[in-house]
């Protein structure tokens, strides 16, 4: 009895032991937990602490950043508020750039002042051509891309002569109220217009020829005018230049390229000429030396050796003997990048290798007079020296460049022979060959001249009237309403 009594006391110690330890593990389980908890509790509240911390750090970053684009912005529109940083001409693209609009009645109630506004504040912005520099060097640090395609090639389609005559009704009603612009837009603008697309394959650029019917028509009529006004032994020749894609490229490359057939185009104006005019083809012989520096890769010009080769086609025309080429005296410039680089944007595989100008000295003289758009007289020489002059104004080393008329007397000739050569900027580099061959050379930019050719021809008594011009220009609407307004004078 007492042996149970006493088992049963040391059972309940036992369990009562045993619930005291439990109870300690758990009470120590629930304080390792709170205590984790609590921890984890903190961890959070350190957590959104933080986040709050950087999340205001990142609202002031931004709003630091927003700032600074502000000002920047605020800075910049400063600046282009400055009249006297901005540029008036582009050395690059060889042109005047855009003037501040006049404001009138009219313009400013139809929005063309506004938009004239817009234009100018672009075109003039201060230190453009760093910018344009700055921006081609980034894209070049991406990769210079050997083969490119810069805008759209300006092909018209065949009209028919009811279409024609339709638009030109449309014109002339338009005309009435057109005002004349006070100064055309240069190079730049003319290679946009007649070209439209350039193509760069490695590092030379061709420019893409679009036939355009109605612009051919018209260069075709407006010589075909003169020649029934101008006495029957006055002689008139036509030489039409074609491009550089046209002598380079492959036929089957153009077609792929969307470039009309150079030939097939000079051809229909040869067809389509008055009888009295004769045709000088120059194509043939171009092709023939193909494989030579006939044009220059960062500009959309011919050297003089491609002229050289012109040259002696019309001399064959002329039944003249023309002159040896290693006869002439020669000057060379380097570093020519021209009006293709600029066009393209400056682009680096062009600017990796700058042509090289070299002009043919005439033997008979080297001096000319000019007159100026101002009206100034000049005396110049038929080849300058250009090798101080920016990269871009090379070609100007032939004639003194564009000039709305020039002079040349030949000392070493008597016989009152002259010739009038009517161009624009490919005739510069063709000019000097024809100096030993006449006492006197009139040259016309028909771009620049403000009176009529019917006048200076039977004023100066010129026996000869050479039209030459490229391709392109032969197809521009604007440069052939130029050649027929001063033929229609």
């Amino acid at each position: 009895m007492e042996r149970r009594i006493k088992n049963k006391i040391e059972n309940k110690v036992d369990n009562n032991r045993s619930g005291k330890i439990k109870n300690r593990v758990k009470s120590r389980e629930n304080s390792g937990i709170r205590s984790r908890v609590r921890s984890l509790e903190n961890e959070e509240t350190r957590g959104r602490i933080r986040n709050r911390r950087g999340s205001k750090r990142s609202r002031i970053v931004t709003v630091c950043k927003i700032y600074a684009f502000v000002a920047v912005l605020g800075f910049l529109a400063f600046v282009a508020l400055i009249i006297p940083l901005r540029p008036k001409e582009s050395q690059i693209e060889k042109r005047v750039l855009t003037k501040f609009p006049k404001p009138t009645v009219e313009t400013l109630w139809n929005g063309e002042f506004f938009e004239g506004v817009n234009t100018w504040y672009a075109d003039t912005f201060p230190f453009r051509e760093k910018l344009i520099s700055g921006n081609m060097e980034v894209r070049a640090a991406y990769g210079v891309q050997k083969n490119q395609i810069y805008g759209d090639v300006q092909a018209v389609a065949e009209v028919s002569e009811e279409d024609i005559a339709e638009e030109e009704t449309k014109e002339d009603e338009k005309e009435k109220t057109t005002v004349k612009s006070g100064e055309k837009q240069r190079e730049i603008q003319e290679i946009q217009e007649k070209f439209g697309a350039v193509y760069v394959a490695e590092n030379t650029a061709f420019g893409l020829y679009g036939f355009n019917q109605k612009g051919v028509d018209k260069y075709v009529e407006a010589l075909n005018t003169l020649a029934n006004k101008v006495d029957e032994d006055v002689k008139i020749y036509d030489m039409v230049v074609p491009i550089s894609s046209g002598v380079y490229l492959d036929a089957k490359l153009q077609k792929e390229l969307g470039s009309s057939d150079q030939r097939e185009a000079i051809q229909y104006i040869c067809d389509k000429l008055d009888k009295k005019i004769t045709p000088v083809d120059v194509f043939a012989t171009l092709e023939d030396h193909n494989d030579e520096y006939l044009y220059f890769r960062t500009d959309h010009h011919w050297t003089a050796l491609g002229a050289y080769y012109a040259y002696r086609e019309f001399m064959k025309e002329k039944d003249i003997k023309p002159t040896p080429i290693d006869s002439y005296e020669t000057k060379t410039f380097d570093n020519f990048l021209g009006t293709m680089y600029s066009y393209c944007n400056q682009s680096a595989a062009l600017g990796e290798t700058p042509d090289t100008v070299t002009a043919y000295i005439p033997l008979a003289t080297n001096d000319m007079t000019y007159t100026d758009r101002k009206g100034n007289t000049v005396d110049y020489e038929i080849i300058s020296d250009v090798s101080e002059w920016n990269a871009a104004s090379k070609y100007n080393c032939f004639i003194g460049g564009d000039q709305p008329i020039s002079e040349i007397h030949n000392p070493e000739k008597s016989d009152g022979s002259s010739c009038l050569v009517v161009k624009e900027s490919f005739g510069n580099a063709f000019v000097p060959f024809l100096v030993d061959h006449y006492e006197y050379v009139y040259v016309v930019d028909y771009r620049y001249y403000p009176s009529g050719l019917t006048a200076l021809i039977t004023e100066k008594e010129i026996q000869d009237v050479l039209f030459l011009n490229n391709i392109s220009a032969a197809s521009a609407d604007k440069l052939v309403a130029n050649v027929a307004e001063i033929i229609n004078y």
